[in-house]
């Protein structure tokens, strides 16, 4: 019978006229608009839906149009200094023809400005509209109309604001005079879909009437929360208000009294400025507000609504006596509490009635499928809903809302769900008047709503007498606040969500005790049949397997009612044993025993064991036999009321139907008992860890994980370990794990928290003895100390499959002490270790690791959103602002709850902002703390100060290029950041870059600050802009290592002087982006390692500028034409990097960078060739010229650099060749020249032996896939390979010619230096000698069969010409390329022995051989040539 208002901006639906209470519009951006944040904050705090217009956007005329229509009232703040804006004049029009269209209520603000000088355009405010008039912002036309305008709007009455030093208290008169003034003017919104309203207020408006007029009536409306009073009094109020003298109606009063007198205070006020339309009456306290009240009510005929009344110093503050007012008034006030009714002696009281089932059916449709009944294909589920809601209208409303525009599966499982978890936003509700009983009535509370419904209220209070309650004063009190209901036959009843809410209540404090329980067993029996025989029989041996035992004789009186301690002990244990004997049933204790027991593993998911002891199963289930006539005996000499007889009947029915022990004249106790304590231990097993209330994208990784541990096909013992950052969710997978696969080893444990643990000396051997007991169940055997519990575990655990899990591990020992050999574990046994440090894992050698990925957007949002709204979408109108928050969250669980959490508090999304942006700057302490474990873990300082300077500066760039800079700066960086990888504290992605997580990188940034305050001095590093200015002026030296500072884009230029960095003689890294500095640049450093500087300003680095100790220098996007105007000597240099810097027309004198490493010029399109000295850089690795477009050749002297290991030229459009030298560049393994003017691949390249990637005409890959398909290319028709093959210097090039005597014996001392001959030449003419030296050359590459040369009988006249091109690596045949002339007799022959030499050579051989044969003509025209057979080989 409630609705929350829709977020949209079109018009609004018919019953509901207004969308928002408030259109609030101002035009001036520099002091009109801080004015109107205020008064919009101010008008959201009193309970006004809120639009505020927004200068930024750039939406358009049409989404304010719509948003102003959508409003009750608008407001426009006038200021005294008009800014031009067309926007707001524009909407003024729109609010005006809004006033006198669909009367909407219009109020101007006059800030800082004289209403005439708006109406008249005068003063200040018309200067500046008169200047917008000459500057043609307004046209001469349009400025007519916005006179017309401003004339009309400032005639009309508002708020004048001239002193604005009291802005505050002027802004709440402000509110208090907007309130007074709309609340008169409309009827208060009811519901979207107000089903079953009208027949209730005619039922309450029925009693208001039930007096004569004159007298004054005050009336209640009662009942539990969420059944709709509010409505019902609003409703109330819309119809009878209009009759009397004057109304008000107080809403939510107690939830505003919240903070003491000061709320009842202005709830005085505010009837008093309702009733008597005045603000200059002043109340003060309470007690003036009263008599003041009294006076000015008493002759008026009020009609007064308090909703939300608790408390009866509320009711005596605001309706003390009928006395105060006047003949005829009418009060009705609503509230869950009926005792402060019976204490104001009230004339009536209306008890709100639950909604049938048709008003529920109803009403969830509407908000379900937005139509006043369900979906055909969803009625048995909405029926299914309605029986859950049990007619409750804020409960069909959320699961309604919920619903909606979900498919029939998605509503399966919700409703699966609400079953077992009460929706948050039902519990937040319902536990309003919980909240605010004391601690022994919410006890009270909690145990009938999980044992005592439908009991006799005489048998509840005599059983919680035993727990030292006063439990009839209790349930006087639950009733009262509509906690409860008593029957007329004075049984406890409760409506079906508060029972829900009272297990999910429990549930939750038990949450966390849920895997230590105190009890593992509660056994419930009948003594007189079967103690002395089988009763502690089966104790013994229960407990000899190592469970705990609770015993219901065990010191409890015996009597009709059990006592609450015993309910506790069912309620502590895992599992409950009951002994069914013949005269189980004759016992009223032991029925009322199992009722709760049945009851009990219901709501709490206890494992229910019956033994059937000399009693068949169906005897109980059906009350027949001895075991029937037993029950019936009870009945008839017991009181029992019919609701206990049936409860007891549908208890021993179920408890018949489980499948338990059946024991019927049985010859071997002990076989009976053995079978009872093997059911028991097994169900125990069953008992699953709690893992997460919501566990998003947890399935996929709890397979992989399994996949993992199953990959090992050999029965011996693996280890595998979970690795990742802190709060990433490495434990949560782990029990997971645990609880999917732990029923297929013999025994198992799971270790939690050992890092802290372990920090306790006793708690290390408590930890072996935790191991002990899980894996063996005794605690028979003690251990002593670490050493001797390694002795006994390894003898106790070898013979077992186990699976082990050991959380959160950071030391060695730990391991030792707990998994120390593979050899301590049985055959298939499964160990997982979860850890923050990747060496442990190392060191143990584990079999797998699996490293913890963090949640992708769509998994961070559903996280979030559960924990922020309790569903797993967000809130309307929260969307954006939820994935900013999931943004700075950075995929990481522990973060998404936690501040999921904190805002799960905030309502409205100004306060989500403020919190986001302080996040931003001062991490959440919770998440915090989590992360700061592994940092302070850290034992080496010099690690901690690498990753600080990381965490500031080094983000995202190349891990050599830091690791260089920083040991430069002292510190030992290689095995630094190896340390910080393993400790998950950095990552190194597959292209070498550095990461971090940015709440890693904010913890970093926090360690600082608070070092920095804590030792009342500058921080170390700085990266806010602010921090510089805070720098102190008088100190001689500053200690600041390092300086960021990023400014946006989108501001303006920020100006330094360089003065300010004099005292920052111990800088070592300096990065600015948007940053100019003014001044001589020697007052920089003379310490600095590294410079970044985005945005360079000046054509040359200044000479005055002391660069010596540079490491790095980068200088993107800078005005750079010449890097120095005079060359620098500069040692220490090995990184430069001035991308896209669009000016530089020239490359620095690069042999006076000796030590250079990489040189990257990308997008430098004004420089049009590189210095010829580029050969004197003998250390070399890298050179990028990408997009240099400008740039035609490369220096011949490049080719000279054996150090180069990746060239780059990609996009250099004008470069058209490379030369054959480039096979010089012995150590090049990578050449990326795409996008050039190149357009074939020269040979030398294909000859190179150190190529490893090639991107070139087309061509991409790696070498060993590539260079077979350019080969081929030139194999074409129209390519003659002769002329693509040139001798370069320093190949080794062999020619062989023998015309005279057909002599092979010169070959042989060829072929023996084959292995570094890279092209061979060889001219035969004669048919034998193209056989011979082609099985000589195969031979040659570890032929073995070659005989099939020696038959080649053909006529030599018709074989023209034949080139044989082997490509090999490393002396393996993998392409073999054949051009051949005429398709005759002799080339396919030589053909066939080809492939069949290759096959038999080689038949195991693992290589791929890619065999090409290509014929150069189809015929021949001459018939008689004489032989001329060419074999040409090259070896890549």
């Amino acid at each position: 019978m409630s609705s929350s208002p829709s977020s949209s901006y079109e018009v609004p639906h018919p019953h509901h006229l207004w969308m928002f209470d408030v259109f609030l519009s101002y035009h001036d951006k520099y002091i009109g608009k801080s004015f109107a944040l205020d008064l919009s904050s101010a008008l959201t705090q009193a309970g006004y839906a809120v639009y505020i217009n927004n200068h930024d956007l750039t939406s358009g005329e049409q989404r304010n149009s719509a948003a102003i229509k959508a409003c009750r009232t608008s407001i426009i703040i006038f200021s005294s200094k008009f800014d031009g804006s067309t926007w707001f004049l524009e909407e003024m029009e729109k609010i005006l023809e809004c006033r006198r269209t669909i009367k909407q209520v219009f109020v101007p603000v006059f800030y800082d400005v004289d209403p005439s000088d708006v109406l008249k355009q005068k003063g200040v405010f018309g200067e500046a509209f008169v200047d917008c008039i000459a500057r043609g912002i307004l046209t001469e036309d349009s400025s007519i109309r916005y006179r017309d305008a401003l004339f009309e709007a400032a005639n009309i009455s508002g708020f004048r604001m001239m002193d604005t030093r009291s802005q505050y208290n002027e802004i709440n008169d402000i509110v208090q005079g907007f309130c007074h003034l709309i609340e008169d003017q409309k009827s208060l919104f009811i519901a979207e879909h107000p089903v079953g309203v009208e027949a209730r207020v005619k039922d309450v408006i029925q009693l208001l009437n039930s007096e004569q007029a004159e007298n004054t009536m005050i009336v209640g409306i009662w009942g539990m929360a969420g059944v709709g009073k509010t409505i019902i009094a609003k409703a109330t109020y819309n119809q009878m208000s209009f009759t009397f003298d004057c109304k008000s109606i107080l809403k939510n009063v107690n939830e505003t009294c919240k903070s003491g007198d000061d709320g009842l205070v202005s709830f005085q006020r505010q009837l008093l400025l309702d009733i008597c339309k005045t603000t200059k009456i002043h109340i003060d306290t309470v007690e003036s507000g009263k008599k003041i009240l009294q006076r000015s009510l008493c002759h008026k005929k009020v009609f007064l609504v308090l909703d939300g009344v608790n408390k009866l110093e509320q009711l005596n503050a605001l309706c003390g006596d009928r006395d105060w007012f006047g003949h005829g008034s009418r009060i009705v006030i609503t509230t869950s509490d009926k005792h402060i009714l019976r204490n104001l002696q009230l004339d009536h009281v209306y008890r709100m009635k639950y909604m049938d089932n048709t008003e529920s059916l109803k009403l969830f449709s509407w908000h379900a499928f937005r139509t006043p009944s369900p979906k055909e294909s969803y009625a048995d589920l909405c029926r299914d809903v309605v029986e859950y809601c049990g007619g409750l209208p804020v409960a069909l409303e959320i699961l309604g809302s919920y619903l909606f525009d979900r498919s029939v599966q998605e509503w399966k499982i919700a409703l699966q769900k609400f079953k077992t978890i009460l929706p948050y936003q039902i519990e937040k509700k319902l536990r309003k008047n919980l909240d605010v009983l004391d601690h022994d009535n919410q006890d009270v509370f909690l145990k009938i709503a999980t044992l005592f419904i439908g009991m006799h209220k005489d048998d509840v209070i005599q059983t919680l007498n035993y727990s030292g309650h006063f439990p009839e004063i209790a349930i006087s009190i639950l009733e009262d606040k509509s906690l409860l209901t008593i029957d007329g036959n004075n049984r406890i009843g409760m409506h079906t969500l508060l029972r829900a809410m009272g297990r999910e209540i429990i549930r939750q404090q038990s949450m966390d005790m849920a895997a230590t329980k105190m009890y593992d067993v509660f056994l419930s029996f009948r003594g007189e049949d079967c103690r002395a025989k089988f009763i502690s029989h089966l104790y013994i041996s229960l407990q000899n397997s190592g469970l705990y035992v609770f015993k219901d004789d065990d010191g409890i009186q015996r009597g009709d009612q059990i006592s609450v301690a015993l309910i506790q002990a069912v309620g502590q244990s895992k599992i409950s044993i009951v002994v069914l004997s013949k005269n189980f049933a004759n016992s009223k204790w032991c029925m009322t025993e199992l009722e709760r027991i049945v009851e009990i593993s219901r709501t709490k998911g206890m494992v229910l064991v019956p033994v059937f002891y000399e009693v068949d199963p169906s005897e109980v289930r059906h009350q027949t036999g001895e075991f029937g006539k037993a029950f019936e005996c009870l009945l008839s000499t017991k009181s029992v009321d019919e609701y206990t007889k049936r409860n007891w009947k549908a208890a021993l029915h179920e408890v018949g139907s489980i499948a338990g022990v059946v024991i019927l004249k049985s010859s071997d106790e002990s076989e009976d008992i053995k079978k009872i304590v093997d059911l028991v231990t097994h169900l125990l097993d069953k008992t699953e860890l709690f893992v997460a209330d919501h566990p998003v994208g947890l399935e996929s990784r709890v397979r992989d994980v399994i996949q993992l541990l199953s990959r090992q096909k050999s029965k011996d013992p693996q280890l595998l370990g979970i690795w990742g950052m802190g709060g990433i969710g490495k434990t949560t997978l782990a029990k997971a794990v645990y609880n999917k696969i732990r029923h297929d080893f013999d025994a198992k444990s799971f270790l939690f928290n050992v890092r802290d643990v372990w920090k306790v000396d006793d708690d290390k051997v408590s930890l072996q003895q935790r191991l002990l007991f899980d894996i063996c169940k005794t605690t028979k055997i003690k251990i002593d100390s670490v050493e001797s519990g390694k002795k006994i575990l390894q003898e106790r655990l070898c013979s077992k499959k186990i699976f082990l899990v050991i959380d959160d591990v950071n030391k060695l020992d730990q391991l030792n002490a707990l998994c120390g050999d593979r050899k301590w574990f049985g055959k298939g046994s499964r160990i997982l270790i979860t850890t923050r440090d990747d060496d442990l894992l190392s060191r143990l050698e584990v079999d797998h690791v699996y490293r913890m990925k963090e949640m992708d957007s769509s998994e961070s949002l559903e996280l979030f959103n559960w924990h922020a709204f309790k569903q797993s979408t967000s809130r309307e109108g929260f969307t954006n602002i939820s994935r900013d928050v999931v943004k700075y969250s950075g995929g990481l669980p522990l973060a998404l709850q936690v501040i999921g959490s904190f805002l799960s508090t905030k309502k409205i999304k100004a306060e989500w902002k403020d919190v986001l942006e302080k996040l931003k700057l001062i991490p959440n302490n919770e998440v915090l703390e989590k992360l700061r474990i592994s940092f302070d873990g850290l034992s080496d300082d010099d690690v901690k100060d690498i990753f600080l300077d990381i965490a500031f500066f080094f983000i995202g760039m190349d891990r050599e290029d830091v690791t260089k800079i920083l040991q430069d700066c002292g510190h030992f960086s290689v095995i630094g950041i190896s340390v910080l990888v393993q400790q998950s504290l950095v990552t190194v992605d597959r292209k070498n870059k550095i990461g971090m997580h940015d709440l890693l990188r904010d913890m970093g940034r926090e360690i600082v600050r608070k070092i920095s305050k804590d030792a009342d001095k500058e921080p170390s590093r700085l990266w806010h802009y602010e921090d510089v200015h805070k720098l102190p002026i008088d100190t001689s030296s500053l200690a600041v290592k390092g300086l960021s500072l990023k400014m946006s884009r989108m501001d303006s230029t920020t100006y330094l002087e360089t003065k300010a960095f004099e005292k920052m003689d111990k800088l070592r890294f300096l990065q600015l982006v948007g940053i100019q500095l003014n001044g001589d640049y020697k007052y920089l450093s003379r310490h600095l390692r590294w410079l970044s500087w985005h945005g360079f300003p000046l054509k040359y680095i200044p000479a005055d500028f002391h660069q010596d100790t540079l490491v790095a220098v980068v200088l993107k996007y800078s005005n750079l034409e010449r890097v120095w105007r005079k060359s620098q000597f500069l040692v220490k240099l090995k990184i430069l990097n001035l991308s896209h810097s669009h000016n530089l027309r020239h490359t620095p004198d690069f042999s006076k960078l000796p030590n250079l490493e990489k040189l990257i010029l990308k997008d430098c399109p004004s420089l049009s060739s590189v210095s010829s000295n580029i050969g004197h850089l003998k250390k070399i690795l890298l050179i990028n010229l990408k997009d240099c477009t400008g740039l035609r050749e490369l220096p011949r002297s490049i080719y000279k650099l054996d150090s180069l290991k990746t060239l780059i030229l990609s996009g250099c459009t004008k470069i058209d060749k490379l030369e054959e030298d480039i096979e010089q560049m012995k150590s090049l393994t990578t050449l990326v020249a795409d996008d050039t003017a190149i357009t074939r691949v020269p040979f030398a390249v294909v000859r190179s032996k150190s190529i490893a990637f090639i991107s070139l005409c087309g061509y991409k890959g790696s070498a060993r896939r590539v260079f077979p398909s350019i080969i081929q290319s030139w194999l074409s028709p129209t390519n003659n390979i002769l002329s693509l093959v040139q001798t370069s210097a320093g190949t080794l090039c062999r020619d062989f010619i023998d015309e005279q005597n057909n002599s092979f014996y010169c070959l042989s001392s060829i072929l023996e230096d084959l292995q570094n001959t890279q092209r061979l030449w060889v001219k035969c003419d004669s048919q034998a000698q193209l056989n011979q030296t082609v099985a000589s050359i195969l031979y040659s590459f570890n032929t073995q069969n070659c005989e099939g040369f020696s038959n080649i009988e053909t006529s030599a006249s018709n074989f023209r010409r034949t080139q044989v091109c082997i490509s090999s690596s490393k002396n393996s045949v993998t392409s073999l390329l054949i051009e051949m002339g005429v398709s005759c007799d002799v080339a396919n022959i030589l053909r066939e022995n080809i492939l069949q030499v290759i096959s038999f050579s080689c038949p195991y051989s693992q290589t791929q051989h890619s065999l090409y044969f290509l014929y150069t003509s189809q015929t021949s025209t001459q018939t008689h040539l004489k032989f001329d057979a060419h074999v040409k080989v090259s070896i890549y």
